[in-house]
């Protein structure tokens, strides 16, 4: 089949979006996700967990190993050799019917450990229920009130999750870097822009690629990459937004994007709200918030077992226990549990040209 070299530029052309240039009427931008993780960082840790963060790895195995029944002698020689000497005995700390279990794909095997969580008052995100209670935040960049942010409440005493605001934590960033390299990227357009600074309304679309970002001289994702437009209709969200000095907000809509096993597997969200600031070197930040289920969120660390409790101060039941605590929508009648949870992420987007998806071929479906 010949191509039409005009037509396909055109079609480019038309899909494309970067850089600072000035804005022309029903312009179009596209954006690559170069950053996606729980917005935790909000103050500092004292005043967000005033009961101190979660205890360190060592501190945990040893309460662990008392809850099993060890005497102080036993406790002491199993730790002589920590860590490789305490994975047979937490790796099955479970018990189901008098049997050991595994922790982790059956957390109610132990008893609740009761985590420490966050008791502060500000989050970001958004108040995505319409109501102010006393178990709200409010948000530190736009000053509103009833955030509902339970998954920062959930994991934000953690060291490993947290972070000074505007940096990266150091593990959540070392899954994001591995991931994004193996997974089809995230991709990010904002349709029908008249002003870059404000403009009443425009169409904003989220969706996958064909393929994963790729990484420049310094680590960082490369920008002003071309992406293809994955197919998938499952993954195509679309919504309509504002935006104002700079600011774009969208009205709420529902997500849905597939990921990597490894730190996100699906992104799932109802009543989803997503909030970028454009900066002028085509660059994007923000937070995506919406309410996701928490049991993928809990099987995305729980698979890290006994390796992620001994290496990164985590205690994996203790988090299943927090988010199914915390959660607050979804109820389910049947268990009396709610099933999702309302979580904020943090979003960073790198300037990207985006190209429609490949023509189905006849014997496509």
């Amino acid at each position: 089949m010949k191509i039409n070299a005009k037509a396909c530029s055109a079609a480019i052309a038309i899909s494309v979006s970067i850089g600072v240039s000035p804005v022309l009427a029903d312009e179009t931008r596209g954006f690559v996700v170069s950053w996606f993780y729980p917005a935790v960082a909000a103050q500092v840790t004292e005043i967000d967990c005033p009961e101190g963060p979660t205890p360190d790895a060592a501190t945990n195995i040893i309460r662990m190993l008392e809850d099993l029944g060890k005497t102080p002698a036993e406790v002491e020689e199993i730790m002589s050799d920590y860590p490789n000497s305490v994975y047979a005995h937490i790796a099955m700390r479970g018990r189901v019917d008098g049997k050991p279990a595994s922790p982790y794909t059956n957390p109610t095997s132990v008893p609740d450990p009761m985590i420490n969580t966050v008791e502060g008052s500000q989050a970001y995100g958004f108040n995505l229920d319409g109501k102010v209670s006393d178990n709200d935040f409010y948000d530190p960049e736009t000053g509103e009130s009833g955030i509902d942010n339970q998954l920062f409440r959930a994991f934000g005493c953690m060291g490993v999750m947290r972070a000074d605001p505007g940096t990266r934590p150091t593990w959540p960033s070392i899954q994001w870097n591995t991931i994004q390299q193996q997974m089809p990227a995230w991709l990010v357009q904002i349709n029908g822009i008249d002003n870059l600074k404000n403009d009443p309304e425009v169409h904003v679309r989220l969706f996958q690629a064909t393929s994963p970002i790729l990484i420049n001289a310094v680590g960082e994702p490369q920008a002003d990459l071309t992406f293809q437009e994955d197919n998938n209709p499952v993954t195509k969200n679309e919504v309509k937004g504002v935006i104002k000095d700079g600011m774009l907000t969208t009205e709420s809509f529902t997500l849905a994007l597939n990921g990597h096993r490894w730190a996100w597997q699906e992104v799932r969200m109802n009543n989803a709200r997503f909030r970028i600031k454009l900066n002028d070197d085509g660059t994007a930040v923000g937070f995506l918030a919406g309410y996701h289920l928490w049991a993928p969120i809990y099987t995305t660390v729980g698979e890290g077992g006994a390796g992620y409790e001994s290496m990164l101060s985590m205690d994996l039941p203790g988090m299943y226990y927090a988010l199914r605590k915390l959660a607050d929508a979804e109820h389910d009648p049947e268990t009396g549990v709610n099933l999702a949870i309302s979580a904020t992420f943090s979003v960073e987007l790198e300037p990207a040209f985006i190209v429609p998806p490949a023509l189905q071929t006849a014997h496509e479906h």
